[in-house]
């Protein structure tokens, strides 16, 4: 039986990799998964009606893709993982790759390229489309994101080249929304980065106008 590489969008989209198709293409709806699929799907679909689930299959093998991904030093574990996850080849085996980090096993990249293992409340928000789409970007989910950071709710001030402060009319939230649609890139993706990489504070270093390009 041949498996399928899937991606995800809730608008999901789930990597189909398996079959060797005439082009990728897209199809709408639980129906157009794989079996395999459906069950998980269908659960999520009870909880969270609202959602679509849009599967996306590709012209890749599985097979291929795993030796690909396979080779040394390409996907690492930490060292601490127990050897079902790390490479036990002989002069391979428990080899430092980065700090802390060694080559992993073949069935541990099967398990992390299988959607499979992914399809629950917490885990499937790694295959939401990330694409702009008009009517699923909204202001005030984008606020909902930015909530216990000093972006939340707030309007956008900055220092110019001239050393004065300029307040502008518009929040965060709404620069947020403008660059999405200007990029083309899911607003709530953009919010979350922002809230990742910067963290909740408006006085970190990386936006504070005084670091070096590099």
């Amino acid at each position: 039986m041949k498996k399928l590489l899937l991606s995800i969008f809730i608008f999901l989209t789930i990597i189909i990799i398996d079959i060797k198709v005439q082009g990728a293409y897209t199809a709408n709806g639980i129906s157009n998964f794989p079996e395999s699929y459906r069950p998980y799907l269908e659960v999520l679909q009870s909880k969270h009606p609202e959602w679509s689930f849009t599967a996306l299959y590709t012209e890749l093998d599985w097979n291929y893709v795993i030796d690909n991904e396979n080779v040394f030093g390409k996907n690492l574990v930490p060292k601490s993982y127990t050897d079902e996850w790390k490479n036990t080849n002989p002069g391979e085996y428990n080899i430092e790759v980065d700090s802390g980090w060694v080559d992993s096993s073949r069935k541990s990249v099967e398990y992390a390229m299988d959607p499979r293992n992914f399809l629950n409340d917490v885990r499937i928000f790694q295959f939401e489309g990330l694409s702009y789409v008009e009517n699923l970007n909204q202001i005030n989910t984008i606020e909902k994101i930015l909530y216990g950071t000093e972006f939340y709710n707030n309007i956008v001030s900055y220092i110019n080249t001239q050393g004065q402060t300029v307040t502008m009319n518009e929040k965060y939230a709404d620069l947020i929304l403008r660059a999405a649609q200007t990029s083309k890139v899911s607003s709530y993706h953009l919010a979350s980065r922002i809230k990742q990489e910067v963290g909740p504070f408006l006085s970190h270093s990386s936006i504070s106008g005084k670091v070096a390009r590099v």
